[in-house]
């Protein structure tokens, strides 16, 4: 009887935390439609990169918390900040200028997936 309460005791303690390490991670990786022409992006664990056509080109530099991204952008002549939280198929945020995380407007990116919208999970 002590052996199965011990067993059923560890399995109450380690399942929570088996739950916790199987959860998908959100993946942002691939090709977007935006209010700023085409962005692709790359995700590597919580690291995002990317560019753009927009403005001469640029990239992006980033990290993925949950369903938000932080990133920094550059391109010629100019660089600045940004965020985005994903929505369904979408990651939808602004630019800044400098630290500024919003006061160049809006980037909404679509995702490019030929017919499928949901980004991966």
């Amino acid at each position: 009887m002590k052996r199965v309460l011990l067993v059923l005791l560890i399995a109450l303690v380690l399942a929570p935390l088996a739950a916790a390490s199987t959860s998908t991670q959100v993946d942002v990786s691939g090709p977007y439609g935006s209010n700023w022409d085409d962005v692709h992006l790359q995700q590597r664990g919580r690291h995002v990169t990317g560019s753009y056509v927009c403005c001469g080109g640029g990239t992006i530099d980033g990290t993925i918390e949950g369903r938000t991204v932080r990133y920094r952008w550059r391109q010629p002549g100019g660089e600045g900040r940004g965020i985005w939280t994903l929505g369904d198929g979408s990651l939808e945020g602004t630019w800044g200028v400098g630290n500024d995380e919003d006061d160049g407007g809006r980037w909404d990116l679509t995702r490019d997936t030929g017919g499928d919208a949901t980004l991966a999970e």
